[in-house]
């Protein structure tokens, strides 16, 4: 599996991209999401991305030391049947 993340500024070469690419969904292509820039930073935004985010933002030390860290881990070991 690969994936591809792109940045476009200009609305109609994104809307042409879209079209052309919604050709290819029935050969296996999936849009997993559309992120649009104003909604980067809504409330929803950071609840789904927050791990994401904290990951590329340099420093991690204080989400590995927190309570946050050691529940997302029983989280993951439950989801895996570990637990």
């Amino acid at each position: 599996m690969s994936q591809l993340i792109l940045t476009i500024t200009d609305e109609g070469i994104l809307n042409n991209l879209l079209w052309m690419l919604k050709r290819f969904e029935n050969d296996g292509l999936k849009i997993e999401k559309r992120i649009i820039e104003e909604e980067k930073f809504t409330q929803q935004y950071l609840e789904d991305n927050w791990k994401e985010l904290i990951m590329t933002t340099g420093d991690s030390s204080d989400y590995y030391k927190s309570e946050q860290y050691y529940e997302d881990r029983v989280k993951d070991y439950e989801a895996r049947g570990k637990i």
